[in-house]
């Protein structure tokens, strides 16, 4: 064929092959734009398990069965996915072949149900149950606050908004904070929209999943277990109420409780009127042997107990860290207002490494009424020389009334388990009680750049504004490097009083920490500082 004649064929293929595509219609060709996965669906898991592998579970939407589940022995996840809105419609369960076999008797186990991210559990007083052995027999339903079905029955659940259609998971909003120095920021964070409440939730062993835009509450007992859980995210979520026991007979020591987890983030939430009135020590958030916690962005309010001024390691607590295995720990920009005798405390955490206190904002009511024992306190917690604790760029203040309670210590500790290699740097100390800045003892500090005023609340127990002291219960006090610290602080604590100075005791150095310890370059009574300075 010559080159003219091949040109030809090919024009006229291409004129062929242009005619059909004009002829035919624009649905017959394969579209890209809108791809599958963007569908708005309601995504639902079940979290259940059975007593001999047999049982099987429906899933049924206003009384139609949607899908049928075969049960494992093991707590697994199984998964249905519609387009359709459940909304406020029914969502139930249904165990529908109880037997007795050979391998025993058949029963299911219904842990839990997520719906777009919103988890139910079984267990909650809103799930009405038929099924579950109650009272001598599995005859009447109720709401018995159960999770087991031993007979054939249902359980039936109130989805509320939570089963409307969503194409991705909604993105959390995130609230501007308030200028300082306005107190409490009340309604910046939290659930947003008409969020449903739910009862204690149990991430242990989980992993991948967010949490966010719920209540959660549970009187007398913990709001959030994390134990051996991986990826999870908790944000825009309220928690309120938990651990409160009205007649004190209920005890519980962790609200939250992260444990041997990584990749946890805590964030943009509220949470407040957390208590336990018969337990003498409680903590809102307990970290322990994890790594990747990042808490940050949220308002802290009202975390009571009837503390115990012995123990030596605080009161009640706001957050509490430990564990030696407890590494990259970030607490930035969260509101804590009155949030306890401790509003952090790192305990008895050995040459951790990455935990970062910073930009947060601690406050009391009064400084008659915080009854605040250390707003931040590092008892026998050290980082490494390569790679410290940091405490920077927090404002705190309204202290007291102990008269042993200071803004930040640091030193302090038991069992020559001394406080090291940390820095404090930067940080705005306001009429904080008893002492701004305590120096207790310890190794490797870096303390720097500080403004400590106190003069607005002076009570009894306004003692010192720096102490730099090798107190007789810490190990040795050495190596430390005090400088560009800015300090005035009215005094009425006996035994700090100034003959030279009346009133005021900006430092306090007895002169016991003698091992290469620096001290130069400090301000201490300038009285160019005031209650200002919290502004600044």
């Amino acid at each position: 064929m010559l080159p003219q004649q091949r040109i030809a064929v090919l024009t006229l293929l291409a004129a062929i092959f242009s005619s059909i595509l004009a002829a035919s219609p624009a649905s017959a060709l394969p579209s890209s734009s809108v791809p599958v996965q963007q569908r708005a669906t309601v995504d639902v898991a079940v979290f259940a398990k059975g007593g001999t592998g047999a049982e099987r579970l429906e899933l049924r939407i206003d009384g139609k069965t949607a899908k049928t589940f075969v049960m494992s022995t093991t707590l697994r996840e199984y998964n249905f996915t519609t387009t359709t809105a459940i909304g406020s419609r029914s969502l139930s369960l249904h165990f529908v072949n109880d037997a007795s076999v050979a391998n025993g008797d058949r029963f299911v186990t219904i842990d839990r149900v997520h719906v777009n991210d919103v988890q139910f559990q079984t267990e909650a007083s809103s799930v009405e149950l038929l099924g579950a052995w109650h009272d001598g027999s599995c005859k009447r339903a109720g709401t018995h606050q159960l999770e087991s079905l031993t007979c054939n029955g249902y359980a039936k659940f109130v989805i509320g908004s939570a089963g409307q259609p969503r194409t991705t998971p909604p993105a959390p909003a995130i609230h501007p904070k308030v200028a300082f120095p306005k107190a409490g920021n009340n309604g910046q964070h939290g659930c947003i929209g008409a969020c449903p409440t739910v009862g204690f939730q149990d991430f242990d062993g989980q992993a991948n999943f967010i949490l966010q835009n719920v209540v959660i509450t549970n009187p007398g007992g913990p709001c959030l277990s994390l134990v051996g859980a991986k990826n999870i995210t908790i944000r825009n979520v309220t928690l309120r109420n938990c651990a409160n026991s009205p007649n004190g007979e209920i005890d519980q020591d962790k609200i939250i409780n992260i444990e041997g987890s990584a990749n946890i983030v805590i964030a943009h939430s509220l949470f407040t009127d957390n208590s336990s009135r018969s337990l003498n020590n409680v903590d809102l958030i307990h970290v322990h042997n994890s790594t990747g916690v990042k808490i940050y962005n949220n308002e802290i309010r009202h975390v009571r107990s009837n503390a115990s001024t012995g123990r030596d390691d605080g009161g009640n607590r706001a957050i509490l860290v430990t564990g030696n295995l407890t590494n990259n720990l970030i607490i930035d920009r969260n509101d804590f207002y009155s949030p306890g005798r401790n509003a952090v405390q790192i305990s008895r955490a050995r040459r951790v490494e990455g935990i970062r206190i910073t930009r947060n904002r601690i406050e009391g009511r009064k400084a008659w009424d915080s009854d605040f024992e250390d707003m931040i306190n590092l008892f026998s917690a050290t980082g490494t020389a390569e790679v410290p604790i940091v405490i920077r760029g927090n404002y705190m203040r309204n202290g007291g009334p102990s008269d042993s309670g200071t803004a930040i210590i640091l030193g302090d500790g038991r069992d020559n388990l001394g406080t090291g290699h940390v820095r404090v740097v930067k940080n705005v100390i306001v009429d904080p009680g008893h002492v701004g800045i305590n120096v207790a003892g310890g190794f490797e500090f870096v303390v720097k750049n500080n403004i400590i005023y106190g003069g607005a609340n002076v009570g009894e127990w306004t003692a010192t504004g720096l102490t730099i002291n090798h107190y007789r219960y810490t190990p040795a006090c050495r190596d430390h490097a005090i400088y560009g610290n800015r300090v005035f602080f009215r005094n009425q604590f006996p035994q700090h009083a100034r003959s030279n100075d009346p009133g005021t005791n900006h430092v306090w150095n007895p002169g016991t920490c003698t091992n290469n310890v620096r001290i130069h370059s400090n301000k201490f009574g300038d009285r160019t500082l005031s209650y200002k300075v919290w502004d600044i």
